[in-house]
């Protein structure tokens, strides 16, 4: 046992870097190669096939996961766009689901509607970080990323609460007002219960001091939300997304910076590491689900297949373009948008990957139906969930950017300066409270010691923002020839950094300082690229 366990650990953490590599070489989505990955370690003789019980899937890896992906949201933007993201959370989840549930019915009529519906739950929200991700980087208005994102924190918990209806049910006949009950507990009790979590949470944090308590509360948030509120059938999605949005809103205050750093810098790292292991658990399982599907007709399979990945894609493109009513009061109060664009609608209709909540779902189907028999279609179903998930992350994100190149799309220059905005704005408050230490210093006859050197680098920072700024202004992008020889000053800047902190002139902190600074401009302008 302790040798299966060492060779599936090491196999697993192979796999994760394998896959990380694999994808920046080939250009795939990281979730594909490490799947990938995972297919091709299951494979390998002398492993034991993973078999990971279903209630580990669902109280180990979803919280932190939607915790994540709801902490880092903007809410904000979220409800300036309430009306697409609705409409694309709910509505399409719901159409999703049913039209893939009776899909799946005509193919398998001896499946049952309850274990068709928890599929076809499991593979109804798509997961947007893939997408929103090329997005970000290829540059989109940034109210199509806000629908996405915000698509993306209200869909799972939509999805679960299905899913939860569907798996209470398997094997039952429930009636209509029984089930309306449980939608009301699902969703009622769920945020109502993480709002309570979120509110004791932060007071808590407020009285810690201790940087390694705030990360290890911050890590015990989410399973404190989502599996007592599970456990009571109430809606732990709804739980774990409302108390993160709480602390995420009014927690960062919370705590100091050093430990805000750590803690947001430890989510990223966790956040990579569960959905690459949720990925590659999933291909080690793939071997062993083919052989027992391996009965089946291949016609059969390749029908439900096609057919699948067929209504989940057609069915959000359909959505994003005929219905476009749900997508028209995206700005309430606002002053500037008012719909979003037929090309965005057809960008957002494409942007519909599955991802690792779908892959979890699907794992934590259970393995025996109410009256102990063997879910019999349970293999089927985690089959049929891996062709989707493949076929729409690497058949939806490869070819994103040609289509984003085809539609033109591009963010306005008021997005695009944003962040160079923001910066000069905090060197400006900046260079205003250096003035304010001299003036109150010069009255009393002396200045402080290395005022006047923090004023030139103030200054400097300030001119360099000021040029970029009117480089951005100017005609919308700087030129590749612009962009080339900025990269190069960057890299002048950088080097003399070096330099100053070989000879011992500037100490450790400073050169992290305005490090941290350089790589942010060369970020910017590679983005541009």
């Amino acid at each position: 046992m302790p040798t299966e366990v060492f060779l599936i650990g090491a196999a697993l953490a192979v796999a994760v870097l394998l896959g990380r590599l694999l994808a920046g070489r080939i250009g795939v989505p990281d979730a594909a190669a490490y799947v990938l990955i995972g297919v091709a370690a299951g494979l390998v003789p002398g492993l034991p096939r993973v078999q990971v019980a279903p209630d580990v899937v669902l109280l180990a890896f979803l919280p932190p996961l939607v915790y994540y992906a709801a902490f880092f949201s903007d809410p904000r933007e979220t409800m300036e766009h309430i009306g697409a993201v609705v409409g694309q959370s709910v509505g399409l989840v719901l159409a999703t689901a049913f039209a893939a549930a009776w899909t799946l019915l005509l193919i398998f009529p001896d499946i049952g509607w309850a274990a068709a519906l928890a599929f076809a739950a499991a593979i109804a929200p798509p997961d947007p970080v893939a997408a929103s991700t090329v997005l970000q980087r290829l540059g989109v208005p940034g109210r199509l990323v806000t629908v996405l994102e915000g698509e993306g924190l209200i869909n799972d918990a939509v999805a679960l609460t299905l899913f939860a209806i569907a798996v209470a049910n398997l094997g039952a006949s429930p009636s209509v007002p029984e089930v309306l009950v449980r939608i009301v507990v699902q969703v009622a009790g769920g945020i109502l219960f993480g709002l309570l979590v979120g509110i004791a949470v932060a007071r808590l944090r407020e009285r810690t001091r201790d940087p390694l308590s705030q990360a290890v509360w911050s890590l015990i948030t989410p399973f404190l939300a989502f599996v007592p509120a599970h456990l009571v059938h109430a809606s732990g999605v709804l739980a774990t997304v409302t108390a993160a949005v709480w602390l995420g809103t009014r927690g960062r205050g919370l705590v100091a910076p050093t430990a805000r750093l750590q803690t947001e810098t430890f989510w990223r790292v966790l956040n990579l590491l569960l959905v690459a292991f949720l990925f590659v658990l999933l291909g080690f399982q793939v071997p062993g689900i083919v052989a027992v599907v391996a009965d089946y007709p291949v016609g059969t399979l390749l029908l439900a297949s096609a057919s699948l990945v067929a209504v989940v894609v057609v069915v959000r493109m359909a959505w994003a373009l005929l219905v476009p009513a749900v997508v028209k009061r995206l700005q309430v109060g606002g002053d500037e948008i008012s719909a979003l664009s037929r090309q965005e609608r057809l960008v957002l209709g494409w942007c519909g990957p599955r991802g690792a909540v779908s892959l979890a779902v699907a794992l934590s189907l259970p393995l025996n139906m109410p009256d102990g028999a063997p879910f019999v279609r349970r293999d089927l179903l985690l089959f049929l969930t891996v062709v989707v998930v493949l076929a729409t992350l690497v058949g939806q994100v490869l070819p994103l950017p040609a289509l984003l190149r085809r539609l033109r799309l591009s963010p306005s220059e008021k997005e695009r300066t944003e962040g160079l905005r923001a910066r000069r704005a905090m060197v400006d408050a900046a260079l205003r409270e250096v003035e304010d230490l001299a003036a109150q210093e010069n009255q009393e006859d002396q200045e402080p010691e290395g005022l006047e050197a923090m004023r030139q680098v103030l200054e400097l920072r300030r001119d360099r923002l000021h040029r970029q700024l009117e480089s951005e202004s100017s005609d919308g992008h700087a030129g590749p020839d612009e962009r080339d020889l900025q990269l190069r000053i960057l890299a002048a800047e950088r080097k003399a950094l070096r330099d100053l902190a070989r000879r011992g002139d500037i100490g450790r902190r400073t050169q992290i300082a305005i490090s941290q600074e350089l790589d942010l401009d060369e970020t910017r302008l590679r983005r541009a690229r």
